[in-house]
């Protein structure tokens, strides 16, 4: 069972991912280069697993938290995530 709901992000171009893969390895976690996968990050010692799929022709992108501690709360780890995702030029929502 999943342990957050799939989010949606919208303008994710090719120049979009390769950048959301650099901030990704500045951060310390690795996004594989493909248009699906799984990719796990730390934070605060805590591991925190996803998975992805992003539909290249309609440059969208879902993304789920599918491992997270109790303790780290979904709402948390979507801020983290919609802040990577604006930073990296693509659109929440």
């Amino acid at each position: 069972m999943a342990a957050c709901s799939t989010w949606t992000y919208r303008g994710i171009s090719s120049s979009v991912f390769k950048a959301l893969q650099q901030t990704g390895r500045k951060q310390g976690f690795m996004i594989p280069n493909s248009a699906s996968g799984k990719f796990m990050i730390t934070v605060v010692g805590m591991n925190v697993g996803f998975q992805y799929s992003w539909d290249t022709h309609g440059q969208t992108l879902l993304l789920q938290c599918d491992n997270k501690p109790m303790l780290l709360g979904c709402g948390t780890i979507k801020t983290f995530a919609d802040k990577i995702i604006a930073e990296s030029g693509g659109k929440i929502g």
